[in-house]
């Protein structure tokens, strides 16, 4: 005999899936800096690296998470505080 819920239904026929967490990690409103830079070419960058390497702005490391929700994107259009990094 198998679990069912109140409504009779198997259990966890119900649940939510999770939506996919776009990288949002951004200083600044993307595209607001200068005509054809990127964050790749930022010198705020950063490359923290777990089991993979994830990219985040450095200039919003005190609101970082440990997910998807604070990661940046090297294409990414260039935001207002876009600085060039080094070469």
């Amino acid at each position: 005999m198998s679990e069912s819920d109140l409504w009779n239904q198997p259990m966890g026929a119900f649940k939510r899936k999770r939506s996919n967490t776009k990288p949002n990690g951004h200083a600044g409103s993307p595209g607001s800096g200068p005509k054809g830079e990127t964050c790749g070419t930022c010198k705020h960058l950063c490359r923290v690296q777990y089991a993979k390497t994830y990219l985040k702005c450095e200039l919003v490391r005190s609101q970082w998470t440990h997910g998807p929700g604070s990661d940046v994107r090297a294409k990414d259009a260039a935001c207002w505080k876009w600085e060039r990094g080094e070469e």
